[in-house]
């Protein structure tokens, strides 16, 4: 009977304690999907049939091969026609297949690596989940934002994006997508994260989007490798649970009781001096885009940042789960 159970779960997912859209303490790994979703097979035990029709899955996807980059996963199986496909679930059942990305009691995990990319082109090795396996849009601008509880073991910070229909040659919304850093975090970080914390790279000039256009036509979530330099950057993102903001961590508690420390805890700079409020003595670090922690000090007292070249960085407050960007002059 554990065909039923399966399609249980999308519906099921609205009051789940944690991690909504995706997470391990489910009985099928690739069917949630972030709205109630039912489905009734023909035949009761025909689990395909609910999988092709409201499952998401898991997906990697590489950027161009061709221009003498290199990108991989670990591990990694191939489709027919070549591009990758991350070891996940059973088609016909839902089970897991084993030696896989997915690991019961762990989470999702996966090796990236990318090499030779340069900052006008930069080699790219990513995953993603597409809320449907027919790969349609769903609305989510009701919901305020994302939460997650994540590994990577990386050198430099990923980017979680918020994936639309790209189309060729971006003629529907084009590949200048929305997204926000996922700083490198070898103990499991419970991150909220609304969407004011997401921004755009702007360099795609020909089509351009509003973040409330990214949220309306959103088909999927992905979190890329992103490496603009020829030496290669390597790590392995782990992901326990993915939801709407508030719903991480144990039972949810620990997401939300972090988004009350956000709302109060405030950087403040001023010139090149970095003040703190709303927060108790903690370790603050200041990194600069590529993830790289270039400052550190503590929030009990100002951090003088005259020694750091102009340009954006972020500054983060772990014990306060503060995430914020800062423009020095």
């Amino acid at each position: 009977m554990k065909n039923l159970a399966i399609f249980g779960l999308a519906a099921a997912s609205v009051s789940m304690a944690a991690g909504s859209l995706w997470n391990m303490d489910v009985d099928a790994y690739q069917v949630q999907v972030p709205e109630v979703a039912t489905c009734v097979a023909p035949a009761e035990d025909d689990y395909s049939y609910c999988y092709q029709n409201t499952g998401g899955w898991w997906f990697a996807y590489v950027g161009d091969e061709n221009k003498g980059q290199t990108m991989s996963f670990d591990p990694i199986t191939t489709n027919d026609d070549g591009t990758y496909k991350l070891i996940t679930t059973n088609e016909e059942d839902g089970s897991i297949i084993p030696n896989g990305n997915l690991i019961e009691g762990v989470g999702l995990q996966v090796t990236m690596s990318a090499a030779g990319g340069a900052s006008s082109d930069p080699a790219i090795a990513g995953i993603g989940f597409n809320w449907t396996k027919a790969e349609t849009t769903i609305d989510i601008s009701a919901h305020p934002g994302y939460c997650i509880v994540y590994s990577w073991t990386g050198s430099q910070s990923l980017q979680l994006e918020l994936g639309w229909e790209e189309g060729e040659n971006g003629s529907v919304m084009g590949y200048d997508s929305w997204f926000t850093l996922l700083p490198a975090e070898e103990n499991f970080a419970s991150l909220d994260l609304p969407w004011s914390v997401f921004k755009q790279d702007g360099w795609d000039k020909t089509n351009k989007h509003t973040l409330d256009e990214a949220k309306a036509e959103s088909k999927s979530v992905k979190i890329r490798l992103k490496n603009a330099t020829a030496a290669e950057v390597k790590g392995t993102l782990t992901i326990k649970e993915f939801g709407w903001t508030g719903e991480c961590g144990e039972g949810g508690t620990k997401a939300i009781g972090s988004i009350a420390k956000a709302a109060s805890a405030k950087a403040t700079l001023s010139g090149r001096t970095l003040s703190f409020s709303g927060v108790k003595a903690a370790k603050a670090e200041v990194l600069n885009l590529q993830g790289q922690v270039v400052m550190s000090g503590s929030t009990a007292s100002a951090m003088n940042l005259a020694s750091l070249d102009a340009g954006v960085y972020m500054v983060r407050v772990a014990g306060a789960n503060l995430t914020q960007k800062i423009l020095l002059k």
